[in-house]
């Protein structure tokens, strides 16, 4: 049997819904009141309200949107540049400190001397910014590669992995093998809006030897 998905996403549908429900289940009261408006006139003047309101969001959101998009398009650039940096840093520090990438993806079966081990995984979430988003709409009209996105998803397989190493020294993993990396889109459902973004989960096997 088909199933339906039904959503009301505007708020003032969802007040004014609920207003007209409350005064359709207790008609008595409604009638008895004293008050000098009517139902339709009180209806009348809730959408009043509300429509007032929707015209004030609509001119903050019409001179705050350019605003936002020209601040992507300064930033957001740099900003990724600076968030991949930081984790080419934290990485650099971990190697230096142990000497070799404590991450790997073999097997490990070469090495008998293993007392104990465990699954070890951390996540990332990364999304481009709407700057970016405009961009990649362009070049889909084009084809071809959409070098933001991959900057965007390499972005957060760096991170994701080095959250991998962070955990596996804070669990006390001499190192973690069988590394693998699994994406999950987190954009909606096609022709609804909302936020686009991608997981980026890195799991392992944790490894300590004697």
């Amino acid at each position: 049997m088909p199933t339906h998905n039904f959503q009301i996403r505007n708020p003032v549908t969802i007040l004014l819904t609920i207003f007209i429900i409350v005064l359709s289940l207790d008609p008595v009261s409604a009638q008895s009141s004293n008050a000098s408006v009517n139902i339709g006139e009180l209806i009348g003047i809730l959408l009043l309200i509300f429509g007032v309101l929707g015209v004030i969001w609509g001119l903050i959101w019409m001179f705050a949107y350019p605003i936002f998009l020209l601040y992507a398009l300064i930033f957001s650039g740099k900003n990724l540049d600076n968030m991949i940096l930081k984790t080419v840093e934290r990485e650099r520090a971990i190697i230096s400190k142990f000497g070799k990438d404590i991450l790997s993806n073999i097997d490990g079966g070469f090495r008998k001397d293993v007392i104990s081990s465990g699954i070890v995984w951390a996540g990332a979430v990364y999304g481009p910014s709407h700057w970016h988003q405009l961009l990649g709409k362009l070049y889909n009209w084009f084809g071809g590669s959409i070098d933001i996105f991959q900057k965007v998803i390499s972005a957060g397989r760096a991170e994701s992995m080095q959250r991998l190493r962070e955990i596996a020294i804070e669990e006390g993993w001499d190192e973690v093998i069988n590394v693998r990396i699994d994406t999950s889109p987190m954009a909606p459902a096609a022709g609804r809006k909302g936020i686009k973004a991608v997981e980026v989960f890195a799991y392992g096997t944790g490894i300590k030897y004697s």
